[in-house]
């Protein structure tokens, strides 16, 4: 089983056989993932949001395009789309991943968002 499977079912282990099975990629992990995040927001769930944050870092991290493009395209692109997540990127998202997905964000966001969190990343 591939790193990434293994990291997915630590983060997420009520989606193993899905995340086992070789047909499920890793954007579809970062399908679940999202939605989760906001659950977890929701209930300030911070063991959860620890483990999913630094999975989505781990894959951004990675030399592999496609680990590292799905955390940018299926998760960190659409963290602004939702008020608990956007609010909370600053907390949860590294000053470095900010720069480099504010590109991502840009394109979802309105002007005064970007202004708002340009501001909390400085």
């Amino acid at each position: 089983m591939s790193v990434w499977r293994r990291k997915a079912i630590e983060c997420m282990p009520e989606n193993r056989t899905e995340f086992q099975d070789r047909g499920t990629s890793i954007y579809q992990v970062f399908i679940e993932l999202l939605p989760a995040t906001v659950a977890a927001h929701k209930a300030k769930d911070l063991n959860r949001l620890e483990k999913y944050y630094a999975f989505a870092e781990w894959c951004s991290l990675q030399n592999d395009k496609d680990l590292w493009n799905s955390a940018g395209v299926a998760f960190y692109e659409h963290l602004g789309h939702y008020p608990e997540t956007l609010a909370a990127m600053p907390d949860w998202v590294k000053r470095s991943r900010y720069h480099q997905i504010r590109e991502l964000l840009q394109e979802r966001l309105t002007e005064q968002q970007m202004q708002e969190l340009d501001k909390s990343y400085k």
